[in-house]
């Protein structure tokens, strides 16, 4: 130990300083600890929780954001659904109702057809009945020229029915 000392002195070094330093510096660094080191580390402590809690409160609204979203896009399908049945509903109903409407339209064209054609045969037979009447009346009036020459009831009769079948043939 004799040689440390002299190597000590030789170097300028007092071990009483020395210690006296090195309970300094153990103080030093005890009072840093308990006064700046404890407050830093608590400081970094308090903001690490925090970034924690904040990491935290960013994921549950993310999942509350990410189920919002599920659930809008489950109404906007359950709306898009709504529609083109809503639609398709609309389709069916305008089919039924052209369906309807060319019925109707069908419907009255026969039914104008068939007021057609009852007219046409009331006026045919109309015609008919006015063709038989001037015809009649020729007859008659052929008659009347016919008793003028002198011609009995025999003959008078078969230039009658003979005038009608004429007629008649060539309706």
């Amino acid at each position: 130990m004799e040689i440390l000392k002299q190597l000590a002195e030789q170097l300028g070094i007092q071990p009483e300083l020395v210690a006296v330093n090195i309970i300094g510096f153990l103080i030093l660094v005890a009072l840093l600890k308990k006064y700046l080191y404890g407050p830093i580390m608590e400081l970094i402590e308090s903001r690490q929780k925090e970034v924690a809690d904040t990491y935290s409160a960013a994921e549950r609204e993310r999942e509350t954001m990410e189920e919002l979203r599920r659930d809008y896009e489950k109404r906007l399908a359950g709306i898009e659904a709504e529609a083109r049945e809503k639609i398709q509903t609309a389709i069916k109903e305008a089919q039924a109702a052209r369906d309807e409407i060319i019925a109707d339209a069908r419907e009255r064209a026969d039914a104008l057809l068939k007021r057609g054609e009852d007219e046409l045969a009331r006026e045919r037979e109309k015609a008919i009945f006015e063709i038989r009447k001037e015809i009649a009346d020729l007859v008659i009036s052929a008659s009347s020229k016919l008793i003028e020459k002198e011609m009995d009831d025999a003959a008078h009769h078969r230039l009658v029915d003979e005038v009608i079948s004429n007629m008649e043939s060539g309706k």
